[in-house]
């Protein structure tokens, strides 16, 4: 399929199923911004486009560590996911024990501590941490919350994990208590509950995607059973739910943010506290089969703004999809964006369908 697309940034067309077994075309777009160097001014465009996620990448090695990015080509999404990667900063570069990072987009926001390292120290029957190192700058991630798996023994063949999140630290079982010094801490926290002790439940905070074999996850991605092995595979289980495709948890899914949303940063960047406003991120789309007829004529609202508070940019993902009739070759020509001359005149024309190369000639 031609795209004609009137933004800076990424497209591609891939193939998807529902868990009905209808197969469907999905159209993603990715466009970066960057965030803008006057305060309060509006995200513009980046230099540099960051390019389509094609597979998830992760912190380390796949399997051993939080999930970097994840793909962009989920079929479809209900809410808006909101990612964000970055590091804390000390308020003024004066090193801290500890730091309250977060964001806001419009009226959402979640915060979190960035705590310097630590490490647990055993005193008898009793655990206790070491005062956290302070700090000007420190990266985080679900690989620093809270979790991990007790590996404290090494002829433990099963060892332990904290399945909320096995790819964190600060974990461990009361048996390898005795093994448990210099261990280090998680590196953050819930504002308002310190970790105090490593055997206890504690929510893993961090701002980027969530496991996909984390159970407030996988509770949504279906029963793979012998079942499914014999009679529905390659189709989807029946019991599959959507939900599992928004990549974060439901406390950072949001509403697709309007036109001038205000974006608000709390000690990501090293200026401190950062506002600023996105542009409107309503994108039209119109999508034609081979034959002329238009399959698709809608506004798309992003489903994924990722941040990336290190470079200052964040990426919008949009997400259309049109079920497939026969083949996805049936599908010729996409227009993304508002439309330019030519397209206003093929379309007063009662022309919907243009060739890209006649759009060229009308333009000029």
């Amino acid at each position: 399929m031609d795209v004609i697309c009137r933004i800076p940034g990424a497209h591609q067309m891939a193939g998807a199923m529902d868990v009905r077994g209808r197969e469907y075309m999905v159209l993603v777009v990715r466009s970066t911004l960057a965030f803008p160097d006057v305060p309060g001014g509006v995200a513009r465009a980046a230099a540099e486009q960051t390019p389509l996620v094609y597979a998830d990448t992760f912190t380390g090695a796949p399997g051993f560590s939080a999930t970097l990015w994840e793909t962009d080509f989920a079929f479809r999404k209900a809410r808006c996911d909101v990612v964000v990667q970055g590091a804390a900063y000390a308020p003024g570069g004066r090193a801290a024990e500890r730091v309250p990072v977060g964001l806001r987009v419009g009226g959402w926001s979640k915060g979190l501590n960035v705590v310097g390292y630590r490490e647990w120290r055993v005193f008898g029957p009793s655990v206790a941490a070491t005062r956290p190192h302070p700090f000007t700058r420190a990266q985080f991630s679900y690989d620093t919350a809270f979790g991990g798996v007790d590996r404290l023994d090494p002829d433990d063949k099963t060892p332990p994990a904290y399945l909320p999140n096995p790819h964190g630290r600060g974990f461990a079982s009361f048996r390898n208590q005795a093994l448990l010094n210099g261990a280090p801490l998680p590196n953050t926290e819930e504002l308002g509950r310190e970790v105090t002790s490593p055997y206890e439940e504690y929510r893993p905070m961090a701002l980027g995607p969530v496991s996909r074999a984390a159970p407030q996850r996988l509770r949504f991605a279906g029963t793979y059973d012998e079942n499914w092995e014999k009679n529905i595979f390659p189709f989807l289980p029946p019991d599959f739910d959507e939900r599992y495709l928004q990549q974060v948890g439901e406390d950072q899914q949001i509403d697709p943010p309007a036109p001038g949303t205000e974006v608000v940063l709390r000690n990501l960047t090293p200026a401190g506290n950062e506002a600023f406003r996105l542009p409107n991120l309503d994108l039209p789309v119109v999508i034609f089969d081979a034959r002329g007829d238009t399959v698709l004529d809608r506004v798309m609202r992003p489903d994924t703004l990722l941040f990336d508070t290190e470079t200052r940019r964040v990426s919008a993902v949009w997400r259309a999809s049109a079920p497939v009739r026969r083949h996805l070759s049936e599908f010729r020509l996409a227009w993304v964006g508002h439309p330019s001359r030519a397209m206003t005149r093929a379309m007063a024309s009662g022309r919907r369908y243009v060739p890209m190369r006649q759009l060229e000639r009308l333009d000029s």
